[in-house]
Formats: C-alpha cells, structure tokens, sequence
C-alpha cells in the first residue's frame, strides 16, 4: 500500500476510535492472571457466548434476556502492532476428538468484537435504532504487571527484595547453587559470563514457578519474555546486598547491571505500561485459588502477595467523557476465582471467601477512587457435571467428567477453605483438586460455563442500556 494511503488510513481508523469513544461506544477490557488461571479459555469462552449464546444460557445479563441483543462479529483487529488473540485455533482444541485445552498465553495480544444491540435509554432508544459497541479484549500475562512497582525502585532496591525472597527457607534446594554462583562473581566479569547467569536465573525463576508454585516473580518478561527472547535487555539479574557493598561504584559487573535494569524499566515496562495497559477502561483478574491450595501454605501465600501486588498496580478513577478521550481510568475491575467446576456448587461461597481473605485490605483501594469492583466465581468452559452419590447412607455431593488421561470419573474434591490454614494442615491431609480435561461440545452451539453472564452484566451491563 502507498506510504501515504496507509497513513491516511490509519488516521481514518484513529479518528473513528476517538468518535466511538466519545459516544462511550467504545470498552478496551484487559484480562489478566498469572499463567495458569485460565486467560485463554475464559477469553475463548467470552468470545464464543457472544457469538452463539442464547438467553437461556447467559440469563444475569439482562441486554440477552431482554432481547435487545441483536448479534456480534468479530472486526477488524486496531492495533497492527499487536498478536491477534487466536480464537479459531483455541477453538479448534476444544473441537479436537478429544479436545484439550488450548495453550496459555505467551505474550500479549488483542481481539475486537462488534456488539450490535437495541438501546432502551437515550434518542436511539426511543426511536428504536440499533447501535454498536466496539469491545477490545486485550489478553496480557499477569507476569508482565508485575514489573509495574519496578518503575517505584532502583536496583539496589529491587535487589535487596530479591535476595530476600531468594533466601526462603522453602526455596533454599533449588535457589542455593545459583545464589552461590552469583556470589563467586568477580567485579569485572564479560558478557557472556553475565549473560549465562542472566538465563540461568530465568531457569530458575521457571523452576520456582513449576516446582514451588511461586508467584511473585521478577523480572516477569525473564518467565515469559515474548519478542524480547534472547535480548540483552533482559541479561541481569539480583546481586546480594554484602556484594553490592563490597564492589566499587566503577565496578562494570555492577554497572552494566544497573544499566540493562535501567534500560528494561524505560525500554520494556514503561512502553507497557503507557500503550497498553494505561489505556484500558475496565479490567478481569483471574485468580486460581484451588492449584495454589493443592501446593501448601508457602504458595497460598505467595498468591495473596501476588493479588495485593496486581490491585495496587491498576489506575483507577470513575470513568468521564474526557478521560475516556485522553486519559482512561479502570473504572469497573472484576476479580474472578476460576475452576469453579472443580469443586462442587455447595463450595463455591468458601472458594469467594478464601479470595476476598486472600485478597485483604487490597479490596478497598479501588472503591476509594471511585472504580466499582466486583468479585465472582465463575468456570469459563464448566468441564464436569454436578451430582450426588449415597455411600453408607451419607449423601455426598460429587462432580463427574473426564480426567486428563481421558478416562470418566467422579469425583468428592473435599471443602475449601474460607481462610488460609495452618501450616500443620497441610503436613496431616493437604487438598487434592485435580483438573479436568474439556468438555465435549457441537462447534455451532455455545460452550458450557459457570457464571460467564454475571460477569457480562457487570462488565458491559452499563454500556448497553
């Protein structure tokens, strides 16, 4: 295409953002949580609802049950620059005999849909004229927003937290050889030797992750580095606080440590942080509760840091005219305890009140900058079915599907928590919640889930009245 043409083009395309937000026509959705709460599949099932749902199966959200709800697409993607979101290729997991589940997000990417509905407030309502809303879902992996206190730190301070964590007892089999190899540094080491360490410190923050279930990780592109794979930008790493001590302030392993974490902060969150995550209205946070149960108190632990972390890094602010147009502000944020269906229904009040405990005092910052936020527990694609089974004249509530190995079973997962345990619990009994493999479904009708249209109504309620 000519320079010109496309340039014109663009602008076209930017021009009409800027209307359709100033008609509040226009919602960017971020969804969010650390690898492993469901992102892809949620987002995979948000999609799907819109396109095939019927108001039998989305009943909270009232623009379906009233029958103003005319249709959806999915339209042509804004951002150029960005991954499309792949729902077909999801999709095509789901359909697959058997279906698996589809991969977990990598990097960042985008899908928009077009949401076509009968208004029943305004001139459009009154005259019965159909409009459309423009929802961009922006799928983001919760790693990367963790980086966002970096911007708050110099690396004599992001390193003393780092060590810090680095010296839990819990994590001591699988930090100490790296940890040791660090503190045999020399002052003046090349950049190769700078370089393995690096990588062998993103190794190791992977072998946290698997084997600890640890959450609150940085630097989150070094778990999840997307195009930055392999960059010298992300070549650094912690040094120990007697270290950093005993090296000069010339010290080049000091400085060039200094430097690339400087460079990453300016050169890989800040751009984040300022094109995508600064620009979205409303955000999901999904939050897996059950996984980190399984694994013990250490990573329950962890997860609730990691929630506190997350609530504290959003801009929240009520939503306006002027902010929509030049500084967007979150002004609804939902926080969703996923894998409801792994669990049985009589649970599903203890797993919300483990998260809201998990979650504490962060809960309230939102709502004291005006931001609406909402918790829930929902399951994006409901894997297993709900029953009862009577063993020695006790009726137990039970769930049944399709175990990962493909074989049927059923199911008495136990209770969940509504507060974090004692360590001494987990030493005695601990919790098994196991996962389920997807649910056979027909590739025309809309795919199973728990709750997906409360979240609907909160999300998009108030922009389709």
């Amino acid at each position: 295409m000519n320079p010109l043409k496309h340039r014109v083009k663009q602008l076209g395309n930017q021009l009409e953002e800027i209307a359709q937000r100033g008609l509040d026509r226009h919602v960017r959705l971020g969804v969010t949580g650390i690898s492993g709460a469901g992102k892809t599949a949620f987002i995979t099932s948000l999609v799907n609802q819109l396109l095939h749902g019927e108001s039998h199966l989305l009943p909270a959200w009232q623009v379906m049950e009233q029958q103003r709800f005319l249709g959806a697409r999915i339209a042509r993607q804004p951002d150029l620059t960005l991954q499309p979101f792949d729902y077909t290729g999801a999709l095509d997991c789901l359909k697959q005999a058997p279906p698996i589940w589809p991969p977990s997000t990598r990097t960042i990417s985008e899908i928009r849909l077009a949401l076509r509905y009968l208004p029943e407030k305004g001139l459009a309502g009154q005259i019965g004229r159909p409009v459309t809303l423009y929802l961009d879902i922006i799928d983001y992996p919760g790693e990367w927003l963790l980086d966002l206190p970096l911007l708050q730190q110099t690396f004599d301070q992001w390193s003393d937290d780092i060590w810090q964590q680095l010296q839990r007892p819990a994590w001591q089999s699988q930090t100490q050889s790296w940890c040791a190899r660090v503190a045999a540094l020399s002052s003046d080491e090349t950049d190769t030797v700078i370089a393995e360490v690096a990588r062998d410190y993103a190794t190791l923050l992977q072998t946290l992750k698997r084997e600890c279930g640890a959450s609150l990780l940085q630097p989150g592109r070094a778990l999840l580095p997307g195009e930055l794979a392999g960059a010298p930008v992300l070549e650094w790493f912690p040094l120990p606080p007697a270290m950093r001590a005993a090296l000069a302030e010339d010290s080049p392993l000091k400085q060039r440590l200094t430097e690339r974490y400087s460079a990453y902060c300016e050169q890989v969150v800040k751009p984040f942080f300022r094109h995508y995550f600064a620009r979205l209205d409303r955000q999901v946070v999904l939050v897996d509760c059950l996984t980190a149960l399984n694994q013990g108190r250490d990573q329950v632990e962890q997860l609730s840091h990691t929630l506190q972390a997350l609530s504290h890094s959003f801009h929240y602010g009520p939503g306006s005219t002027l902010g929509r147009l030049f500084r967007p502000k979150i002004d609804r944020v939902l926080f969703a305890a996923t894998k409801a269906d792994h669990v049985t229904v009589d649970q599903h009040h203890n797993l919300l009140q483990l998260m809201h405990n998990l979650m504490k005092g962060s809960r309230r910052q939102p709502r004291y900058f005006g931001t609406q936020m909402e918790t829930l527990v929902l399951s994006a694609i409901n894997a297993t079915r709900q029953g009862q089974v009577e063993r020695d004249g006790i009726t137990k509530a039970v769930i049944s599907g399709r175990a990962l190995d493909g074989e049927s079973c059923v199911r008495f997962p136990g209770e969940v928590p509504t507060r974090l345990p004692e360590r001494e619990f987990w030493q005695q009994q601990g919790f098994r919640f196991r996962p389920f493999s997807p649910p056979v479904f027909e590739a025309a009708s809309a795919l199973p889930h728990m709750r997906l249209d409360y979240a609907l109504q909160f999300l998009l309620g108030d922009k389709m009245q």
